[in-house]
């Protein structure tokens, strides 16, 4: 561009050179050092990855895309009137880890692993506020009217186990439109977990809040102007999801989802109750667990032994018309072999749960279906290749058995027609070489 090499770094800086410079270089040489004629830093903590330019005639727009979330505006004529580099849009750069809805607003809050909390409003489609931290964020709930009254609190966890407790200001009231001076204030933090937290979660009157994370442990925490820790629980797994019991239920449970497929439902902790110890572990607080098993594959087997039963009951009932014997050993001889069941191992991960009516619950689980399928696929291809193995094999030893039967008869015929002692003293030999891609299966026999 007008004699200039442009070149857009993940360092966020934009540089020109002399491209005539660099094309009239000495070509012996291996390295050669200029400095740019034109630079612009775009901003900090910017990553370009990708630039286009203006469609328009004889302009000097381009626009630019940062992969840390952003698009810019970027004036490249390099004068002195060349305005600063304007930030079009800005939004996560990776997927989306955590997202609530207010209660009493219409803003929406989300959380990424690209270390930020933004806060939107859905209405206007624009981005309210935004804040970054140190560590990704990776579970987040807005806080329910019962303890917050503005509707202003969010509870965010992060990949380092630390979860904070974040406050929306804004000029006017939340119920209305947020304006572009709401900022997002940090009011607590701490740190009860030593892996990434996968969920938070509000008791249904607001008076405690329960963490999960992928550590195995849910750790509760009083609800106030300060937060304090009542205790905490190991469970079976890492924890993928948590919901507390709604009002219809007598009694104020925590369902734990944990990505094991178990699931465990924890009495809510009473903060008064506990008695001082050394450790914040709760082992005498009442609990039960559950786990969920496929069982698919165990009705598909009942189905097929219930579909064999009255096959054979048909063909007992018309073999007795026509006077036949039954032969019991005959018919066990040809029973195919009943499909196996099948239970994952490990399981297939928990999707989602809730609980319904007071002592139920809704599960649901991931690629079930698909997991079962690709292992009876598996198996049956796997058997069907031992079976060409052992049918290979018969017909191998038949062979052997024909020709050893021949040299035994060698001796009896004329001695002019006689197979010859080298022949006699080999024994045919056969490699077989079964392989199947789709199982894995490979054998080889002699």
């Amino acid at each position: 561009e007008d004699g200039q090499l442009m070149t857009f770094g993940s360092d966020g800086v934009i540089r020109g050179w002399d491209f005539e410079k660099i094309i009239s270089a000495d070509s012996d040489g291996s390295r050669m050092e200029m400095e740019p004629t034109n630079e612009m830093a775009v901003g900090h903590n910017v990553c370009l990855s990708s630039v286009a330019r203006s469609t328009e005639t004889d302009s000097f727009v381009w626009f630019a895309q940062d992969s840390n979330g952003a698009i810019w505006k970027l004036d490249l004529s390099f004068t002195n009137t060349t305005p600063d580099p304007e930030c079009l849009f800005t939004f996560h750069s990776g997927s989306i880890q955590g997202l609530d809805v207010s209660k009493k607003s219409h803003l929406m809050a989300t959380t990424s692993l690209d270390r930020s909390v933004r806060v939107f409003d859905f209405v206007a489609k624009r981005e309210v506020t935004s804040s970054r931290f140190n560590q990704g964020g990776t579970a987040l709930r807005w806080a329910p009217p019962l303890v917050n009254q503005t509707g202003g609190l969010l509870v965010a966890g992060f990949e380092d186990g630390v979860v904070r407790l974040l406050e929306l200001f804004t000029a006017p009231r939340l119920h209305a439109v947020a304006g572009r001076d709401s900022k997002l204030r940090l009011k607590q933090a701490f740190k009860p977990h030593n892996a990434p937290v996968t969920a938070v979660a509000f008791e249904r009157n607001g008076e405690i809040l329960a963490t999960g994370s992928s550590d195995s442990t849910v750790f509760f925490f009083t609800v106030g102007g300060k937060y304090n820790p009542i205790g905490f629980v190991h469970v079976p797994g890492p924890v993928q999801a948590l919901d507390w019991s709604p009002h219809s239920h007598s009694e104020n449970r925590l369902l734990v989802l944990c990505q094991s497929g178990h699931v465990v439902e924890v009495h809510s902790p009473e903060p008064d109750a506990q008695k001082p110890t050394t450790t914040f572990q709760l082992p005498d607080l009442p609990r039960r667990s559950f786990r969920f098993r496929s069982i698919k594959s165990r009705i598909k087997r009942d189905e097929e032994i219930a579909r064999r039963q009255a096959v054979r009951k048909k063909q007992r009932d018309e073999r007795l018309k026509k006077s036949e014997q039954l032969d019991a050993e005959k018919e066990e001889d040809e029973e195919e072999e009943l499909p196996p069941v099948y239970i994952p191992d490990p399981p297939s991960p928990l999707y989602c749960g809730f609980y319904s009516l007071p002592g139920h619950f809704w599960l649901s689980m991931v690629q079930t279906d698909k997991m079962a399928k690709q292992k009876l696929e598996s198996d049956h291809l796997r058997r069907e290749t031992e079976l060409k193995v052992a049918e290979k094999q018969k017909k191998l030893t038949e062979l052997q058995k024909r020709f050893k039967q021949v040299l035994s008869d060698n001796q009896s015929l004329p001695e002019h027609v006689r197979l010859k002692p080298e022949v006699q003293t080999q024994t045919p030999e056969c490699s077989i070489l079964m392989s199947d891609k789709s199982s894995g299966l490979t054998l080889n026999l002699l």
